[in-house]
């Protein structure tokens, strides 16, 4: 939803406002535990684990005070919150709905799909309150999911979680689809576009498949299957590394001077290769040899375009 800056000022703000907007903001999207509020918070930047039940009834009580009606949390409630009502007309001007697009921006790369979903969520339910259609549209404009099939994302998110193998019709071409026998492991993006990553027991090996190019899923099996694949785990020189910004599955394991050597894990060799080539002549493989090989090849390939 909000995440502020490292460097906001707080004394420029109302903390205790500025929770209870995000506070009113949650509950509108649905009935939230302490602890999912208090975790979403954390993860916003906008409270530390200190964060207690007592400061979430000042919160609380800020909101009823001017005019929410909001359960308490009791076991007929599941232990969560309720927002019953609220007495606001959400009004959003084109610099608001600028500046929700710009957090969104600064985060989403960040955030796993289950969170995204919500982000969606979230932004269709503010395109359901406000009246002004030209901030309708924004809103909706806002998510990095928009135009995509959400329930389709959500049954394979389920499916990843139970590693169900599934029967796709797959758009591999410009026009002709095939079918292909696939166990989901997960679902991420890369260059704003999001993939399947999978075992595809057709062709017997990892890939990932553009979640747009899926046409329907044919089939899925009952059992579960569990898949033995392993990650492409490469170790190269980095030189003027501090130039570079790593990703989340790699590490630096030794400096010196402006070189740093890498460990970096990776779901294909096709994405090894990607990143190392991202990398230009700064970027030295030291293993796997295989990887050195294909590098090889592809650089030989790509001068071979440009010299005949």
């Amino acid at each position: 939803m909000f995440k502020f800056d490292e460097q906001c000022n707080p004394r420029q703000i109302s903390l205790t406002g500025v929770r209870a907007i995000v506070l009113l903001a949650l509950l509108n999207i649905k009935p939230c535990s302490f602890e999912e509020i208090k975790e979403f918070l954390i993860q916003s930047n906008i409270v530390t684990r200190e964060y207690s039940i007592d400061t979430i009834r000042i919160d609380l009580n800020t909101l009823k005070y001017i005019g929410c009606d909001i359960s308490k949390a009791t076991k007929r409630t599941n232990n969560t919150y309720i927002l019953r009502s609220h007495p606001f007309q959400l009004e959003l001007s084109e610099d608001d709905v600028n500046v929700l697009a710009k957090i969104y921006k600064g985060i989403y790369k960040n955030l796993g799909i289950d969170r995204l979903l919500e982000y969606d969520n979230l932004f269709e339910k503010l395109s359901d309150i406000v009246k002004d259609e030209k901030i309708k549209e924004a809103l909706k404009g806002i998510s990095i999911l928009k135009g995509l099939d959400k329930q389709l994302i959500q049954e394979l998110l389920s499916d990843s979680r139970k590693h169900t193998r599934l029967t796709i019709s797959y758009l591999s071409g410009s026009t002709k689809a095939t079918e292909y026998d696939i166990t989901i492991e997960k679902l991420g993006f890369r260059s704003d576009k999001l993939y399947i990553y999978c075992f595809n027991h057709t062709i017997n090996k990892r890939t990932f498949l553009n979640f747009s190019r899926l046409q329907k899923v044919l089939l899925r099996q009952l059992r579960s299957e569990n898949i033995k694949s392993d990650d492409v785990i490469v170790e190269f020189n980095l030189k003027n590394h501090s130039n570079y910004l790593l990703e989340e599955d790699e590490e630096i394991i030794s400096k010196k001077d402006n070189t740093a050597t890498i460990r970096g894990k990776y779901y294909t060799d096709f994405i090894a290769l990607q990143r190392i080539l991202s990398f230009g002549p700064d970027c030295v493989i030291l293993s796997p040899e295989g990887l050195k090989e294909q590098l090889i090849e592809k650089l030989k390939s790509m001068r071979g375009q440009y010299h005949g």
